[in-house]
């Protein structure tokens, strides 16, 4: 069996041990009045700033995340009014374009319908969820023409099934904007809300 004598040994015998096991400084009960208790308890006040200095860290990014999730919701909720309201397909392309701009700050939009999809776009596709990312300036400009030169990242959205009723593109200046290791689930709950919406007005998805 180890005794007091042991650990007071071993612990002489390696003044780093605590430094190599800040977390048991946590556990250890010194009175402040012990020899050589003050530089203990100095460390272990750092180490109980340095852990609450993290927790304050992980709870502003989870407080940063909600509150960008809270307000893309609120965005979304936006579009779905603005495609209640539409009375025609012609009115329900112009309120998506008007939300992706005005609520969602997107300027380079286009909505592309199952007549017009072209073969490129129906093969970005193919996996039939949306796509973010840098694409080469080639496929910049077959989907957005000219103003395709200038951005700096896409995001791709079928609209039904395998884009059956067409695509939503989207086009940022900033690289960052739709970055191919961002969460794409909200856009596809607008495409869901798009290919709804489209078909009241008669574009059904292609069988």
């Amino acid at each position: 069996m180890v005794s007091a004598d042991d650990v007071a040994r071993y612990l002489e015998n390696h003044p780093d041990f605590f430094d190599d096991h800040p977390q048991l400084l946590e556990h250890l009960n010194v009175p402040h009045g012990a020899q050589g208790a003050v530089s203990l308890v100095e460390r272990q006040l750092k180490v109980m700033r340095e852990r609450q200095a993290a927790n304050r860290e992980r709870l502003a990014e989870l407080v940063r995340v909600a509150r960008s999730n809270e307000a893309l919701a609120e965005r979304t909720h936006k579009l779905a009014l603005r495609l209640l309201h539409a009375k025609s397909a012609d009115e329900a392309r112009m309120q998506i374009a008007v939300s992706m701009r005005e609520d969602f700050a997107v300027d380079n939009v286009r909505l592309v319908l199952a007549p017009e999809i072209m073969t490129d776009l129906a093969t970005l596709l193919s996996s039939g969820k949306p796509r973010c990312g840098h694409f080469s300036l080639g496929q910049r400009m077959t989907l957005f023409g000219e103003s395709g030169s200038g951005l700096g990242s896409i995001a791709i959205v079928p609209i039904g099934p395998g884009a059956s009723q067409g695509a939503l593109l989207l086009g940022g200046e900033d690289a960052d904007r739709f970055n191919p290791a961002m969460s794409t689930d909200f856009l596809s709950r607008i495409g869901e809300m798009i290919g709804a919406s489209l078909s009241r007005f008669g574009i059904e998805p292609r069988v």
